[in-house]
């Protein structure tokens, strides 16, 4: 069955998909990210999946760091496919498919890398999802993808947690968390780590906008994505006490990278191998 909140993605995703790639600063800035960390590992690989592949950015630059490689772009949504699909003028083709995250249409030990920059905010189930790239990925294939930490638009949670109970901003999974669903999914020597971004806006209404066109951040689960607008200017007044020296509200993105190997069933001592945990404070980097 599909996730609920893929089938929310869908939606927005259909509104905006022309226009993401330019507007998508968050995405842009993980996707650099995540291929900046491949480029120090010996990896030759045959057949790559980039999964949650939008509208192929991601897809293009693997294509060409990886000019063996066949590449699969593969998305839930069928807009974002199609924004891939009209960029046809690229050097370095891939193949397009859509399909759900939970049931990928490949067979077992298909890929080499599974590359996944963003698609993890819009899943609510991370070990299932990890239990899925491992078994798409063969003996000691390579995962690597971002996700939203729990400090992510802290600020805007707290405002309207400041004038009424219900949840208006999504949650999103701490560190540790990811990290035991990837161990528990069976990946060898896990590596997680974050990067906290600031961002600053004009006012909440530049925020929420910002928020709708690039589609980074998933509602709350359970919200229509109404709010009244009594609540909303009380919203924004628990908000504006955050304001800095320049006038601008920030709002902060916690950006969460996933790294694992998938095992070799053949390698010697394999199976007890256990993951090594690192303390929060030692891993995070603030920007």
């Amino acid at each position: 069955m599909t996730d609920v909140l893929l089938r929310r993605a869908a939606v927005r995703f259909r509104r905006i998909a022309d226009g993401f790639a330019e507007s998508a600063f968050i995405h842009t800035r993980a996707r650099e990210e995540l291929l900046t960390r491949l480029e120090p590992l010996a990896l030759t690989p045959a057949r790559i999946l980039d999964l949650g592949s939008g509208p192929g950015l991601g897809s293009r630059a693997l294509a060409d760091r990886y000019r063996r490689a066949s590449v699969v772009a593969l998305d839930h949504d069928r807009a974002l496919l199609g924004a891939a699909q009209r960029r046809v003028g690229w050097l370095r083709p891939f193949r397009r498919v859509r399909a759900d995250a939970y049931a990928l249409p490949f067979a077992d030990a298909s890929f080499d890398l599974v590359f996944s920059n963003l698609l993890m905010p819009w899943l609510s189930d991370p070990r299932r999802f990890f239990l899925e790239v491992r078994r798409v990925l063969r003996p000691r294939g390579y995962f690597t993808a971002t996700a939203l930490g729990a400090a992510t638009l802290i600020e805007l949670r707290e405002a309207f947690a400041a004038v009424e109970p219900v949840a208006h901003v999504a949650d999103f999974p701490d560190l540790h968390d990811l990290g035991d669903a990837l161990h528990a999914a069976g990946f060898v020597g896990p590596v997680l780590d974050a990067d906290r971004i600031t961002v600053t806006f004009s006012s909440m209404d530049a925020l929420v906008r910002d928020l709708r066109g690039s589609g980074a951040v998933p509602p709350a689960q359970g919200r229509s994505g109404l709010t009244g607008r009594h609540l909303w200017s009380r919203a924004q007044a628990a908000y504006r006490v955050r304001v800095d020296e320049a006038g601008r509200l920030p709002a902060t993105c916690e950006l969460v990278y996933v790294q694992g190997w998938a095992p070799d069933p053949s390698a010697p001592g394999r199976g007890t191998r256990r993951e090594t945990v690192v303390p929060l404070s030692q891993v995070r980097r603030f920007r």
